[in-house]
């Protein structure tokens, strides 16, 4: 498994003007992790409320599935392209 991805870079082109942003995820990780914290008992009392019904597995399993997939975004290349408008998503 790769790392959490460290910064994102959206650029957008037109015929008129290019805009480069570059977005650091180092600084929004550690409130996102905070929040998750908040929320992991009232997750997991859902989890238990909805265990007879067979949700509560899946409740559950929604907590790593999220890791991996935020860990898993690291190399992501986006380009899009309509004409000549141009937007490019890279996430490092």
């Amino acid at each position: 498994m790769s790392g959490v991805p460290y910064l994102m870079r959206v650029q957008v082109k037109n015929e008129n003007r290019r805009i480069n942003l570059w977005l650091p995820l180092f600084v929004i990780f550690p409130v996102v992790a905070v929040l998750l914290l908040l929320m992991l008992p009232f997750m997991l009392l859902a989890a238990v409320i909805l265990w007879p019904f067979g949700w509560g597995k899946a409740l559950i399993g929604i907590i790593p599935a999220v890791g991996r997939c935020i860990c898993a975004m690291r190399g992501l290349q986006v380009d899009v392209e309509d004409g000549p408008e141009k937007v490019n998503i890279w996430v490092k």
